[in-house]
């Protein structure tokens, strides 16, 4: 697995590239994070890390830079911010994961880990044809692609953002609850962590539908959780 970290802490580089070298993966360190976007691109990794708290361009906006060249790609916000207020907004500007300073190597390699599998996964699923389309009412969506036509028209959405949706879709008026949406978009291993399903569903909501105070398609069953509706 090729990594790429960006941080502006020598000293955390130098950390950072022992625990992933030493367990056989590729590593690649940028410490000014103006130069992150050209080095992406130069070196396709498989993940990034990204500090938050940068000179210059933050974690956030490099994310943003990155995410408007490839949208697939594992993205892992590191910060010495643990509270939940400070995970949530990470999840919601495209975050697949989040750790705090310091923590173990064994922890970070355990990520990864978790991280590659999911991308093998998402790849083995993938490969038997070059689109999969679920028609649902006025959605089409292409779960190998990760797009979606609303009446024909394409409607920009995040990774989670579609494989939120796209869970939903699956099961029509059938209400998920928080953790069901968590454990089939990230996986068990991160239910405990603070992931705000009500976040990504307000963004949703956003794009899909005419009056998202008053949605017609994605509904919030309260108490309970969210489900499809075209009716």
């Amino acid at each position: 697995m090729k990594v790429m970290l960006v941080d502006d802490e020598p000293s955390f580089h130098v950390l950072v590239q022992s625990v992933c070298e030493s367990a056989g993966h590729e590593f690649r360190g940028v410490g000014d994070s103006r130069q992150a976007i050209e080095v992406f691109k130069a070196y396709a990794p498989d993940v990034v890390l990204l500090d938050i708290m940068m000179p210059c361009l933050d974690g956030y906006q490099v994310c943003e830079g990155i995410r408007a060249l490839d949208s697939q790609v594992a993205v892992v916000f590191l910060s010495a911010k643990g509270a939940v207020p400070d995970k949530r907004e990470a999840f919601s500007r495209g975050a697949d994961d989040y750790l705090v300073k310091p923590f173990d190597g064994e922890e970070l390699l355990m990520r990864l880990e978790a991280l590659q599998r999911r991308s093998q996964r998402a790849k083995a699923q993938a490969a038997p044809a070059p689109s999969e389309t679920l028609k649902v009412g006025e959605f089409e969506f292409d779960s190998v692609r990760q797009t979606l036509a609303l009446n024909g028209t394409s409607v920009q959405l995040t990774p989670k953002e579609f494989q939120i949706l796209y869970t939903l879709a699956l099961k029509p008026e059938t209400v998920m609850s928080k953790e069901e949406l968590i454990e089939a978009v990230w996986g068990k291993e991160y239910l405990d962590d603070a992931i705000s399903i009500a976040v990504y569903v307000r963004k949703i909501r956003e794009k899909i539908e005419q009056n998202p105070a008053k949605p017609r398609y994605l509904k919030t069953a309260w108490g309970m959780g969210y489900s499809f509706s075209i009716k």
